[in-house]
């Protein structure tokens, strides 16, 4: 977890607005060199997605926010394949555009990629 990824995390988690080393927040969503990573929607559900790009960076960027969001889910590489894992032990390989919901308004979190 890096400083950067932290300080962005804390806020988008807060609601309010930071910048750090190609991230920002406007509280509402989460970008990463220009990308929507992570979006809050209205009925506080939060989703993240890689964007496109599966790197380390966008990677320790999701998984900072996720796990200062306390939802468990994390987000790794195995055999050049992208996978998500859930606290339920579901995983998954991932398309980096797939977005996935990590905190649900009713507290229950899916672990489907929408469409």
């Amino acid at each position: 977890m890096r400083k950067e990824s932290l300080k962005i995390a804390r806020a988008f988690a807060a609601g309010v607005a930071a910048s750090a080393a190609r991230t920002r927040t406007d509280g509402q969503a989460g970008y990463l060199h220009g990308n929507r990573i992570a979006q809050r929607e209205a009925d506080g559900s939060i989703w993240v997605t890689l964007a496109g790009w599966g790197t380390v960076t966008t990677r320790d960027r999701v998984n900072t926010l996720c796990r200062v969001l306390g939802s468990g889910v994390r987000f790794y590489q195995r055999d050049h394949v992208q996978r998500v894992a859930f606290p339920d032990g579901a995983d998954f390989d991932t398309c980096p555009h797939d977005r996935w919901e990590v905190a649900a308004a009713g507290g229950e979190i899916r672990n489907t990629p929408e469409a």
